[in-house]
């Protein structure tokens, strides 16, 4: 398959929270900001009398991801919405974390989408986030409120384009 010619923007991007396969929001209003940070394993360097003579792999790493949306709600009973989601709280107190065994804390997946097919690509270039932990921030503005969401990966950070 070629190399697309089409520069993904903005307007391009998709994010959408899942839980064990059964629960999905998409977010909506969101700033089209998304950042990832594929954070490589920790380097052990081997050392000769301090030269460089190798270097092996440490620790995984923890990555990384941020995004803002728009605030709409804090809190609903009966619709999904975005602080819900990410808490575990009202109307997504179901969902139920996709760490499993030897993980306490609630985590998710994250799949941020870039549209492709519609640009001629093959497929949509896809970057799936599994066992996400997130926070969030609220942040007033005259140009609208928003949520700052950062999420770290305890997962795979995998890379297919469908």
């Amino acid at each position: 398959m070629p190399i697309s010619n089409t520069v993904k923007v903005a307007r391009d991007g998709t994010i959408t929270l899942n839980d064990n396969g059964v629960n999905t929001f998409t977010i909506d209003y969101e700033n089209g900001d998304f950042s990832f940070s594929d954070d490589k394993t920790e380097r052990i360097v081997i050392r000769d009398r301090g030269a460089i003579v190798g270097l092996r792999r440490g620790d995984d790493s923890v990555k990384s991801f941020s995004f803002t949306a728009h605030m709409r709600d804090f809190m609903d009973a009966s619709a999904l919405n975005l602080i819900d989601v990410i808490d575990n709280t009202n109307a997504a107190s179901a969902w139920v974390s996709t760490g499993g065994t030897g993980y306490e804390q609630y985590l998710l997946e994250c799949v941020f989408t870039a549209e492709g097919t519609s640009h001629g690509d093959t497929g949509d270039h896809i970057l799936t986030l599994s066992n996400v932990f997130m926070t969030w921030e609220f942040g007033e503005s005259k140009d609208g409120n928003s949520i700052s969401v950062t999420g770290e990966v305890y997962g795979t950070a995998v890379r297919t384009e469908a």
